[in-house]
């Protein structure tokens, strides 16, 4: 009990640690990337970053939502990407927290930081907007949090509906990945059979 205690502690803090240097990361590096973009680009570069939020939101839902069964009989058929999608569903917690949370608030928070750059980069380009720039900043923040929130409650439904088909489209895209770079995502290769199928077949 006294060990299960420090683990959960211990992820706590992995969590609280991993967030904190990747938002940092992200935002100085979105900074840094905004000052490079036209006005045009950089609010196509900020859509690109509310649907990320979204896009990881539905998968973060669909994985609590997807079952085991239906990923188990596309692996004993040994269909690409199966056993990751297994992954996913069995560790649906972490994979929830992923993509809700750590993804979900640091694309928030980035796509906001973004909406006020674009203000600012709009008023340096036009001048006599500077007596407008709080009405402007707070418009920029309230559309973006709205289509942010649109899109989620669409994705929602959607995430719901079709839970165990996005999961196997996400397991073979991680199965994917993980065939080109040739590191795992915490699914063990069975011994006697391939990457993505059942164990070996006894004749």
């Amino acid at each position: 009990m006294a060990n299960r205690k420090r683990k959960s502690r211990r992820h706590y803090v992995y969590i609280f640690l991993g967030s904190f240097v990747a938002a940092a990361l992200v935002s100085g590096a979105s900074e840094l990337f905004m000052q490079k973009l036209s006005l045009f680009w950089a609010t196509v570069f900020l859509l690109v970053v509310i649907l990320v939020n979204i896009l990881f939101d539905i998968i973060g839902i669909a994985a609590t939502a997807a079952t085991e069964a239906p990923q188990h009989a596309r692996a004993a058929n040994r269909v690409f990407g199966a056993r990751h999608a297994v992954y996913i569903v069995r560790h649906a917690d972490v994979v929830a927290n992923f993509a809700n949370d750590v993804v979900g608030d640091i694309t928030g928070t980035v796509s906001g930081a973004m909406a006020a750059s674009i203000i600012a980069d709009l008023v340096r380009y036009a001048p006599k907007l500077s007596a407008s720039e709080v009405w402007l900043n707070t418009f920029m923040l309230a559309l973006v949090a709205s289509i942010t929130v649109t899109g989620k409650a669409v994705g929602k439904t959607f995430a719901i509906r079709e839970a165990n088909n996005i999961i196997a489209a996400v397991g073979a895209v991680l199965a994917t990945v993980e065939k080109v770079t040739g590191r795992q995502f915490g699914v063990q290769k069975k011994r006697g059979g391939n990457n993505n199928g059942s164990a070996r077949k006894h004749s």
